[in-house]
């Protein structure tokens, strides 16, 4: 039953967001006018007069003005980009509404006893204040502090199917870029991942954001922040769901150094050390395990296999092929996440399963990356306890 829930709520937020957006805004000021109406009535009708009740719609309003004046910054500042921003100020609206409601409520039973000068009802504009104050904060946090907060996880992996006389291989693994325009998160991006001085970087997919994808100026972006982008031994990719077809993706490319893999393998020889890099795209339909059984066809039992894929959802296919280490993204490791329980939303068909971090199925090392931008369209270019992950791989054998 609760998966059946979750199924239709999904389909209606992306198959009816621009409704159930102008409704909720509909109920909400007629919610506000309700809630300047009420003190209002018990002033009139009870002679009550609770001033600091009477300012809690104005304090609404000027909290929901300060969210329209961060969000319309926010391409300013060069943080993000988004071409609509109804979506995110109406979610904003509806919960400083929720808390409008329910501290107004938390206060009635004091006006219905006539304390006219209530330390409650003045506590409680004082809290009003204080958890809207607290909301903004986040608010901040995740629009401009987290999207500028690049993490870098360090992993080691050893194996037997690696030369262990061979010196380590250090592979940088970046997905879901969702680039709008080159801004301060990609410079940063830039700069830890030539630190990192990796022998092999690889991307799998989602590099322009949805919004932006027929935009010229986003993808030469793109071009412009792989070339900066240091790496020996090669830069290998995949294609991820945003990029829809081998045309748009040999468009997107071109003029780099990147290697596309399109269900195929390719053995890169670092320093003697030999890691054969398998790359599927991604359709979230059967034949991506049928493209899987393809890319593996032929290849030894005993090398050393790194599949790129954009999600976790071939993780079973991929242990039944023996897959050493499968790196993919495309949860975003929730984008936002709550305290304690963590992504909200993954669109993988394993919901939270495989949401982000390191994983292990059978003989197969699977990490997943929180990756480096944002959804798309009039999502929120905000990310929350979910800061930009680069993912640095150490490979070694082992006796």
């Amino acid at each position: 039953m609760l998966s059946y829930a979750r199924s239709l709520v999904k389909l209606l937020v992306w198959n009816q967001l621009t409704a159930i957006m102008t409704s909720i805004a509909a109920l909400a000021v007629i919610g506000v006018i309700a809630g300047t109406a009420v003190p209002a009535l018990l002033r009139r009708r009870r002679k009550i007069n609770h001033p600091a009740m009477s300012r809690l719609p104005l304090g609404l309003l000027l909290f929901c003005l300060g969210d329209w004046v961060l969000l319309q910054t926010l391409p300013r500042l060069q943080l993000s980009f988004s071409k609509d921003i109804s979506s995110c100020l109406t979610a904003s609206f509806i919960v400083r509404l929720f808390l409008f409601f329910g501290l107004i409520a938390a206060a009635l039973p004091a006006c219905w006893l006539k304390r006219r000068q209530s330390k409650r009802t003045r506590g409680t504009a004082a809290l009003f204040i204080a958890v809207n104050l607290a909301f903004s904060a986040i608010q901040v946090d995740a629009y401009i502090v987290e999207p500028l907060m690049v993490e870098t996880t360090h992993i080691t992996l050893a194996s037997a199917d690696l030369d262990p006389d061979a010196p380590p291989v250090r592979i940088v693994h970046l997905t879901d870029t969702h680039i709008e325009r080159l801004s301060y998160r990609e410079r940063t991006v830039i700069d830890k991942v030539n630190a990192l001085q990796p022998d092999i970087v690889v991307f799998t997919g989602d590099y322009i954001n949805t919004t932006y994808f027929g935009d010229a100026t986003a993808h030469e972006h793109f071009r412009e922040f792989v070339a900066q982008i240091e790496a020996p031994y090669g830069i290998y990719a995949t294609r991820g769901t945003v990029e829809p077809s081998p045309d748009t993706m040999a468009h997107l490319i071109e003029g780099t150094e990147i290697v596309w893999l399109e269900q195929e393998a390719v053995t890169v020889n670092v320093r003697g050390q030999k890691v054969m890099l398998v790359g599927v795209n991604c359709d979230h339909n059967d034949g991506d395990a049928v493209r899987l059984d393809q890319a593996m066809a032929g290849i030894p039992r005993d090398a050393f296999t790194l599949l790129l894929f954009h999600s976790p959802d071939l993780i079973h296919e991929a242990a039944a092929h023996g897959v050493d280490l499968y790196l993919g993204g495309h949860t975003h490791g929730g984008q936002l996440r709550l305290p304690f329980y963590g992504a909200i939303v993954t669109m993988s068909k394993y919901g939270k399963q495989y949401e982000a971090g390191l994983f292990q199925e059978g003989g197969t090392t699977m990490y997943i990356s929180r990756g480096i931008g944002f959804e798309g369209y009039s999502m929120p270019r905000a990310r929350f306890l979910c800061p930009p992950e680069i993912v640095s791989i150490e490979l070694k054998g082992t006796q």
